[in-house]
């Protein structure tokens, strides 16, 4: 069946609709800061096939549903699945999870006892074991370490729970009361899904649903090949570096991407990628597709729906072996950095076929920080764990956004006020920090420092990023922003620097200093307006010395207004 127009537009509404609310159910029902309040989670739709349709949430999620719901598929063939079960998986080698944290829920969805689909969610989970609380510790150096690994298992029927399973589930946490209620939250937001699906195929029929299925993929095709079509043909390379995989620490590792573009079709190429490394920075195929179509989405339309059709034109070559596709069991929980890194390096290829689309790096240093405690307010353990943000790069267009998380643009700080009142935490300072954006025509959106106070002995891991030593970039003449730092205090004073990547006993007392940068810059930055760059001084986002030396922008410091014939001098005829 092929819908009209009308039709087609009128079941995309409603299937947003259902996506939508599953997603809001989710983050509304989930127990934990890092679902509830940081918004780390997704919910969507996929046919029968597995193959992605919609979903909202958590872009980075989207494109491993299809991993996962083939991965149930493998070890439930549909003949074998019963209307109620919904199945788990947070194996990141047998499907899309992106590492352990990121738990799947995959509910098959019947409608008059046919199969049209699945109602799925992925959500990060507070502790799902491992070596540190949190599971993401920095001295994993296999799978193993990293937490249980399900590898895709029948956790509800029609009875309700498989509690042999949840049993083992909560077992295995720090925090299993938690991680049970964040479980159920995903059960039931794709349980909503699959009743609303079976109210609209009663509505519109099973024909008409499935057939919108079909044509919102073709057409989020269509869309990507008319902009692939409208690049010249041609080839682009583009590298980056990062500081160590947190074993070997005096060896940087390369980034390095291959653009080809063909007609309608692109080919991201990993072969000059580094090869796989003993830390936990690796990654997976799903990695690899996720950071490639999100980057080419930015570049040719963000309003593209990420779905399976998006993906017909993207070919992508990744060897076995490498960084971006590492054999089992190595370990990859500290991934979000380096596919941040790796989204960026593509961005910088990507710029070269569409200049008026480029854009510098957001801030790197992006990850998380969890720190365990033996017992909070309510008298049990719990596990405090924050997705760090960071500014976004200048465009052509505008500054920089901030303060967002990098790749995905939708996850937000947990507020101060929910991270003192639920965990023995204090935080000292969160305030923007000057120049710490690339300047240009447009800056990037200012860096930031927040500083963390253990009010109770606790492990910490941070895992921020892999770029220390290696900062973002401008493009189009912008600059680059400045590195991230995180420094280990006591009283008042700093014990030592920390690298990107590390676990320690923090004492009572103790706090973590998060120097945090912007994003690059876009342009020249010698021909951004002078009031701007004197609004972004009085703002406190550039010194009076970067005004001068980075924007040739000389200020009257008595009346605070822009010096013009000094400004004149600086930026010359």
């Amino acid at each position: 069946m092929n819908l009209d127009p009308i039709t087609l537009e009128i079941l995309n509404n409603r299937l947003r609709e259902i996506v939508s609310t599953m997603e809001y159910l989710l983050f509304h029902s989930g127990y934990s800061t890092i679902l509830r309040e940081s918004y780390d989670g997704s919910a969507g739709i996929c046919d029968v096939n597995g193959h992605t349709v919609m979903a909202s949430g958590a872009p980075y999620h989207l494109v491993p549903y299809s991993y996962s719901v083939q991965a149930i598929l493998r070890n439930y063939p549909a003949e074998t699945m019963r209307d109620g079960d919904s199945f788990i998986l947070t194996d990141p080698y047998s499907g899309g999870n992106l590492h352990v944290p990121d738990l799947a829920i995959i509910t098959p969805t019947f409608v008059e006892e046919n199969l049209i689909g699945f109602c799925v969610s992925i959500a990060h989970k507070t502790d799902l074991g491992g070596l540190v609380p949190g599971s993401s510790g920095a001295a994993s150096r296999e799978i193993f370490h990293e937490g249980l690994l399900l590898p895709g298992v029948r956790y509800w029927t029609k009875d309700g729970v498989v509690i042999e399973v949840e049993n083992i589930i909560k077992r295995n946490s720090r925090a299993p009361e938690t991680v049970a209620g964040d479980i159920r939250a995903q059960v039931g937001c794709t349980k909503m899904g699959v009743e609303h699906l079976r109210s609209l195929c009663a509505e519109y029929s099973l024909d008409a649903v499935t057939s919108a299925f079909r044509q919102l993929m073709d057409l989020s095709e269509r869309r990507m090949r008319a902009g692939l079509a409208r690049w010249a043909d041609g080839e682009a390379e583009a590298e980056a570096w990062v500081d160590h995989d947190g074993v070997n620490l005096e060896q940087p590792l390369r980034l390095h991407v291959k653009v080809t573009k063909r007609g309608d079709e692109v080919t991201i190429d990993y072969s000059g990628m580094n090869e796989q490394v003993r830390g936990p920075i690796n990654l997976r195929p799903q990695h690899g597709m996720t950071a490639a179509l999100l980057a080419l989405l930015a570049h040719l339309d963000p309003t593209i729906p990420i779905n399976h059709g998006a993906l017909r034109p993207v070919n992508i070559i990744n060897p076995e072996g490498r960084l971006t596709n590492a054999r089992w069991p190595a370990p990859c929980n500290s991934y979000y950095g380096l596919m941040h890194a790796i989204y960026s390096t593509i961005q910088k290829a990507l710029g070269a076929f569409d200049p008026s689309r480029a854009v510098g790096t957001a801030g790197f240093g992006s990850g998380a920080l969890a720190a365990g405690f033996r017992q909070v307010r309510v008298g049990k353990q719990a596990i405090m764990y924050e997705l760090m943000v960071t500014s976004l790069g200048g465009t052509p267009e505008h500054d920089g956004t901030y303060p967002v998380q990098p790749m995905s643009h939708a996850t937000p700080s947990t507020p101060v006020e929910i991270i003192e009142t639920e965990f023995p935490i204090r935080v000292l300072e969160y305030q923007w920090t000057t120049d710490s954006a690339g300047a240009g025509r447009y800056r990037g959106g200012p860096g930031f420092r927040k500083e963390y106070q253990v009010l109770e002995d606790a492990p910490v891991t941070v895992r921020c990023g892999h770029q220390f030593k290696y900062p973002g970039w401008g493009v189009l003449g912008g600059m680059p922003p400045s590195t991230p730092q995180v420094l280990l205090r006591r009283d008042g004073e700093t014990i030592r620097n920390l690298g990107p990547l590390e676990t320690m006993e923090m004492k009572v007392g103790d706090s973590l200093r998060f120097n945090v940068p912007g994003g690059g810059g876009c342009g020249d930055p010698r021909e951004r307006a002078a009031g701007e760059v004197l609004e972004d001084i009085l703002n406190g986002y550039v010194s009076l010395e970067a005004a001068e030396r980075d924007y040739g922008v000389a200020i009257d410091t008595s009346s605070m207004t822009v010096d013009t014939s000094r400004t004149a001098a600086l930026r010359g005829p």
